[in-house]
């Protein structure tokens, strides 16, 4: 008996021992496994994304008093009653108004609006001397439509100034166009507010509208690809940011190679604040000639920045010119983001001017370029010849990378 209760008291603390391990094998495993944990998940749909609508018409009343689409019109301006058979003519004081006039809003969002006079053809100087007033209120003037809203009728005067001199005599506008352009209000709200449209630019989408569209700044879109009339070659006929001015690039602007060696040798000369914000399809491209006995290939500037104490920011976009993209006489480039390519310069037959400052005004410390991204073909921003041998454009907390793109090397601005 007392051997069988040895062996069942042993046989039980063997037991015990195992039981223990076992246990310990559970915690040592438990110490060294990932817990898992029992759940789900719930999801919701999202509604629709339905992109608004933004559609605005001018229209004008026809023959039986009905409105219809002044598109494509012609309209022809009112004498006063009894005279209708007299010629118009214009003369120091004279003022002439058109067939009344609205503006419907055929979308489904809020918009803002400007009528302008554009398309000139004829005497674009007389033009100097007319000044034109929408309903007596300046033509520039914004007007606010709601989603499917129509405008009070509208009333176009041109009042031929009083001071208008002998040298406009036997001057004639055969022709102008009444554009309306539109934009984004604010008005619709998204998750944050109605202001995510506040800067929306009002389009430009001819080369003809661009002088005056620039010179009175404000926000400016480009959406439709635009080509310079490689016709206006005077200094007189530069398109010059003359007021502060927000561009959006959403398409592009393309200058003819042979204004580079014209009067007009760049695509855009700033004299106020400019900054730029492009899409990726958006930017400006100053071709090469296509004269292959041209003495130079390249083609003209991108901008002439000419300001004393003015700033301008590139926010993204495609730029190529004639060996310098943008050219700072006075005031300050700041880069932020962008794609940058020159021909090789006419004399250095390399890429060192592809950002560049008037030298002595660059030691004077008026003309200057910070650089804080962007990708630049065969210039290193970093270690440039632009103002001497390792010029440095980069901005504190910023480095270049770069990597051989064929026979190219490209370098890239990037945070530190």
């Amino acid at each position: 008996m007392e051997e069988r209760t040895m062996n069942e008291s042993t046989k039980t603390k063997k037991a015990l021992r195992g039981s223990l391990f076992a246990l310990f094998l559970c915690i040592v495993l438990l110490i060294g496994t990932t817990f898992a944990w029992f759940t789900d998940t719930a999801s919701t749909g999202v509604n629709k994304i339905q992109a608004g609508n933004l559609k605005v018409d001018l229209q004008m009343k026809d023959a039986n008093g009905s409105w219809v689409s002044a598109e494509g019109k012609t309209i022809d301006f009112v004498k006063a009653s009894g005279h209708e058979n007299e010629a118009i003519l214009w003369e120091p004081g004279c003022t002439y108004e058109l067939p009344v006039l609205r503006v419907v809003n055929k979308g489904n969002l809020a918009l803002k609006y400007k009528i302008k006079i554009n398309g000139i053809q004829g005497d674009e100087k007389l033009n100097e001397v007319i000044n034109w007033t929408i309903s007596d209120v300046a033509l520039d003037t914004d007007h606010s439509l709601a989603a499917g809203a129509t405008s009070e009728d509208l009333t176009i005067k041109g009042h031929m100034q009083e001071s208008a001199g002998n040298e406009y005599q036997g001057l004639s506008i055969d022709g102008i166009s009444i554009t309306v352009v539109a934009t984004q209000d604010t008005v619709e709200n998204d998750s944050f507010g109605n202001t995510y449209d506040a800067n929306a630019g009002y389009p430009v989408a001819k080369y003809s509208d661009m002088k005056k569209a620039f010179a009175d700044g404000g926000s400016i879109a480009i959406n439709d690809n635009i080509t310079a009339d490689e016709s206006k070659t005077a200094a007189a006929d530069r398109v010059t940011v003359e007021a502060p001015t927000t561009l959006y690039l959403g398409a592009m602007y393309t200058v003819p190679g042979s204004l580079e060696a014209s009067n007009n040798w760049a695509a855009l000369y700033v004299k106020k604040d400019l900054t730029i914000n492009a899409s990726s399809k958006g930017g400006i491209n100053c071709l090469d000639k296509t004269d292959a006995s041209a003495s130079y290939i390249g083609g003209p500037y991108v901008a002439h920045i000419q300001g004393e104490g003015i700033t301008v920011t590139v926010n993204g976009g495609k730029y190529y010119g004639g060996g310098t993209i943008f050219n700072v006489e006075k005031g300050t480039l700041i880069v932020n983001d962008g794609f940058f390519q020159v021909a090789p310069d006419v004399d250095t037959k390399d890429y060192r001017y592809t950002l560049n400052c008037i030298d002595g005004n660059y030691k004077n410390g008026t003309a200057k370029i910070i650089v804080k991204g962007g990708t630049y073909v065969n210039f290193d921003p970093s270690n440039n010849g632009a103002e001497g041998s390792g010029t440095n454009f980069v901005a504190d907390g910023y480095k270049v990378v770069s990597e051989p793109h064929g026979s190219d090397t490209w370098y890239k601005v990037v945070a530190e």
